[in-house]
């Protein structure tokens, strides 16, 4: 008589056991899933043998790494003054190179009281991957940086009446710095400067990294000796598909036809480039309380930017 009741106690006992392992194993798969996805940043470089000082990290550097929704991480780096910073600086890194090579620029600023923070944009440099990416730089739209730099303002940088943000962008980057000028509405963001911008036309895909072959120019050198230590960092050729993106997001930038607003209300922004020709004055007149200003290379872009900085920031007694 009773033997149907204990039989049946048994199974609803054993089927929890089994719910709860399957639980526990589905649980174990998902932290697993997590650990293994793809899109992590690369957080662990490592200093050259032989670089010279003053392209080390800035004092108190770190790494973070900051997920925009379901996107890889952006891989991102801060470091401040020992006072009170005057303003906080985000430099939006380009794709031809990896973060590393902002340190020299990061120093300066911070050296004249500036809190720096760096970003690398998901599929660029040492930030993380998209899923079946393969070693060439990569974005399926180009609002994925856009995107990840405004998300990343809000919830890490937050800059307030109190300590306010300048934005920089170079070569590619520029365009996303710029675009974030027509789509930034925060009384506490006080300028945008597009460094060199890319401009439109062809993209070269780039060859493949190799120890004897330096990308030219003055952050090439640098970057190469970064990518020499840190194997994580050698993407250099760049996809179709992020070709495709960023001449998109330049052709949407150039054919934005914006209301004239005053000069003096709301964020200035500043067109770097080292040959003003047509494209770039044209560029810069399709932005609101946009100027340009010509300059002689990396080695002065500090100079650059703080005179601009300094020009928006009250003097204080």
């Amino acid at each position: 008589m009773w033997a149907f009741p204990f039989r049946k106690s048994v199974i609803v006992a054993s089927l929890a056991l089994l719910l709860g392992a399957s639980l526990v194993a589905c649980s174990k798969l998902k932290d697993a899933a997590k650990e293994m996805q793809p899109g992590q940043a690369f957080l662990d470089s490592r200093i050259p043998a032989g670089l010279s000082p003053q392209y080390y990290p800035p004092e108190g550097f770190v790494w973070g790494a900051y997920r925009a929704g379901s996107l890889p991480e952006a891989r991102y780096g801060v470091a401040s003054p020992p006072i009170n910073p005057k303003a906080q600086v985000l430099i939006l890194a380009d794709a031809d190179y990896p973060a590393e090579v902002y340190f020299e620029l990061m120093r300066h600023l911070i050296d004249e009281g500036y809190g720096v923070w760096l970003m690398e944009a998901p599929g660029q440099g040492g930030a993380g991957h998209y899923l079946l990416q393969n070693d060439s730089i990569f974005a399926p739209s180009y609002h994925d940086a856009q995107i990840t730099a405004r998300d990343f303002i809000r919830d890490i940088v937050k800059p307030s009446a109190q300590k306010h943000l300048f934005v920089i962008g170079t070569g590619y980057s520029a365009i996303n710095a710029l675009s974030l000028s027509t789509l930034l509405k925060d009384d506490s963001i006080k300028g945008f400067i597009g460094y060199d911008p890319y401009l439109g036309g062809p993209i070269g895909k780039g060859e493949a990294w190799h120890r004897d072959a330096p990308q030219p120019g003055y952050w090439g050198g640098i970057a190469q000796s970064w990518q020499m230590s840190n194997p994580d960092l050698r993407m250099r050729q760049k996809s179709d598909g992020w070709q495709k993106q960023t001449q998109k997001a330049y052709a949407e930038l150039n054919g934005l036809h914006l209301p004239v607003m005053s000069l003096k209300a709301g964020a200035q922004v500043l067109v770097i480039a080292p040959k003003a020709g047509a494209s770039a004055r044209g560029l810069c007149s399709h932005l609101p309380r946009c100027r340009m200003e010509p300059t002689d290379g990396p080695q002065s872009l500090s100079q650059d930017i703080l005179s601009f900085i300094k020009a928006q920031q009250p003097v204080h007694p």
